[in-house]
């Protein structure tokens, strides 16, 4: 009898348990679901945020509303979320910089270490772009009188840590590209420096320069993504000029996380729902219409990215002895 009895309580408290879990997967979500971004309404991040979230909406039958945490290069809206419930209700969507800026100053987070990506939504690349009158035609001629030159070119960019800052380092240690360094406040103000010659180079984002390059008020001479630029078809990539030994590649990328710890069946529903938004042809052609390549990248494939990605920069910034003031 006892052990008959001791079967019946052990069948009884599976029974509860799998129901337990069953429960949580067909309710998941009961509520409206927020997304913080760390950037100002109207940016890139948050535009890209509000359109995810709007379809991601419809494919979980719940509002997912976008919340602004704007401050200190994304850094506030990151330490919120690492911070909230791992509940499936709070998830961040954020640029590749925010990966990279807890090792240019002290941060409650990291990526790699506090979130768990929800969907990729793709990588644009940047241009390196120079000054008029540069008296190189080719990305193969301006690095080899780099190289035969150190510190006689200049390379500007948006700011000590931006992602063409850390470029430049890219540059030194697969080539020994040794230039110095101006940095500006802005992508605006390199553009600006460029025409007026105030700088040999740049690598910077294609959008804001793009209008100079068609003037030919500024040069340009190889994009740094996986593939031609769609709006720069011209130009060939740093790889396609196998200029730099090892392969040269500077993206960007926006995507969606989830806070570590976030039970299975929420992740694997906010997975689903973003996987089915991807792949939508609509979705598709907005990706590309902000220069991005849309990601093919599992949730599964892309921890294993930027697992690599947080290894490379994390060396390059502390090799250099890069900081940002706190």
């Amino acid at each position: 009898m006892k052990k008959t009895s001791l079967l019946k309580v052990a069948l009884l408290a599976s029974l509860v348990v799998l129901s337990s879990v069953s429960s949580a997967q067909v309710s998941y979500p009961s509520r409206p679901i927020r997304v913080v971004t760390g950037f100002a309404t109207g940016g890139g991040t948050d535009t890209i945020a509000r359109i995810f979230s709007d379809r991601i909406s419809k494919e979980l039958g719940q509002p997912v509303i976008v919340e602004n945490r704007a401050g200190a290069s994304g850094q506030l809206g990151a330490e919120l979320v690492a911070a909230a419930p791992a509940d499936g209700y709070t998830f961040l969507f954020a640029p590749s910089s925010s990966l990279t800026l807890p090792y240019l100053r002290t941060t409650r987070y990291e990526i790699i270490r506090d979130f768990e990506p929800v969907g990729h939504v793709g990588v644009s690349g940047f241009v390196m772009v120079v000054r008029p009158r540069l008296p190189f035609k080719t990305l193969e001629e301006f690095m080899a009188a780099v190289k035969a030159n150190p510190d006689k070119y200049t390379f500007g960019s948006a700011g000590v840590g931006s992602v063409g800052h850390l470029g430049l380092f890219l540059l030194k240690s697969r080539m020994g590209a040794e230039m110095v360094h101006v940095p500006f406040k802005s992508s605006t103000e390199v553009a600006q420096a460029l025409m007026s010659g105030q700088i040999d180079c740049a690598i910077d984002i294609v959008p804001i320069h793009k209008p100079y390059i068609d003037a030919k008020s500024i040069g340009a001479m190889a994009t740094t993504g996986i593939e031609r630029d769609s709006t720069l078809p011209q130009l060939p990539t740093f790889n396609e000029t196998k200029v730099v030994p090892g392969g040269y590649e500077l993206t960007f990328w926006y995507a969606m996380f989830a806070r570590k710890g976030t039970p299975a069946p929420a992740l694997q529903m906010a997975r689903a729902a973003f996987a089915t938004v991807m792949k939508q042809p609509s979705m598709q052609e907005r990706v590309k219409g902000f220069g991005i390549v849309p990601s093919q990248l599992t949730p599964e494939q892309f921890q294993v990215s930027i697992a690599a990605e947080t290894e490379l920069w994390r060396k390059i910034i502390k090799d250099n002895n890069i900081r940002l003031d706190n």
